[in-house]
């Protein structure tokens, strides 16, 4: 672990952040920009308590996030699928080496940088064996969130399975470069996703890749694909065809 003076830094500005505090900081030595983090509450970061105040360096996204990219940005299919393999990539190393469910997953918990995506924001993150967390209290950006954990009726507990819903919604945002359910508040897209209302596939968007995000975003959870069979099907399609115009979906967004 390297340590960093204070007095290393030209610049400290406040960014954005969920609840702690991040910074964007300029290195003198290097002008290298780095976030900044001054609460940690990652449990694989150790945290040093003397009267010395110290904060955590990280690499800093210069795209910013995922959702903000997209709206700031034309991309063309073949960055489009190429994201979603980069995205794909990081939820299978989470599920599968590291046995845990991400659980907050949302364009704004993605950073682009140079081009690439990263994972970030693992603050709700749990062991596929702990112990977990229920939908006993909802909390997320709503249309993202797995129907299951929506719905306060029927106990359920977190899984891979959860990520996976988020993933599709994901995927599609990719294509369309919209919010889903955009304009309308929170309760409003809870009824909706609850009565199995997704949002219609964008025209011209390869068909491949419109009926992996809609098994993704399946109401139940043994109709979604793993991890391994969306990164199956990604490999197979190419993105120098099958970019014909679609039908919408059936359950399309009303």
């Amino acid at each position: 672990m390297g340590f960093f003076n204070a007095t290393q830094q030209t610049e400290l500005n406040l960014c954005f952040g969920g609840s702690p505090s991040v910074y964007i900081a300029n290195w003198k030595n290097t002008s290298t920009m780095y976030a900044i983090k001054k609460s940690v509450n990652n449990k694989e970061v150790w945290l040093l308590k003397d009267e010395k105040k110290y904060l955590l360096i990280l690499e800093y996204a210069d795209g910013g996030t995922l959702g903000k990219y997209l709206r700031n940005n034309t991309i063309e299919w073949k960055n489009q699928l190429r994201f979603a393999k980069e995205i794909a990539s990081a939820i299978c190393w989470l599920h599968d080496t590291k046995k845990i469910v991400h659980g907050d997953f949302h364009p704004n918990n993605i950073l682009v940088h140079k081009d690439a995506v990263k994972l970030a924001d693992f603050g709700r993150s749990s062991c596929l064996k702990g112990s977990g967390y229920y939908n006993i209290q909802v909390w997320g950006v709503v249309p993202y969130v797995d129907p299951k954990m929506l719905n306060q009726k029927i106990l359920h507990k977190i899984n891979e399975k959860s990520d996976i819903y988020s993933l599709g919604v994901i995927f599609w945002e990719l294509t369309s470069r919209s919010s889903p359910f955009d304009g309308l508040e929170g309760d409003h897209i809870t009824y909706k996703i609850l009565s199995g209302v997704r949002e219609e596939p964008v025209l011209n968007t390869n068909v491949k890749f419109i009926r992996l995000y809609q098994k993704c975003w399946e109401q139940e959870l043994d109709e979604r694909p793993n991890i391994f069979e969306i990164n199956e099907t990604l490999s197979i399609i190419d993105f120098k065809n099958d970019n014909v115009p679609t039908v919408p979906y059936s359950k399309g967004r009303k």
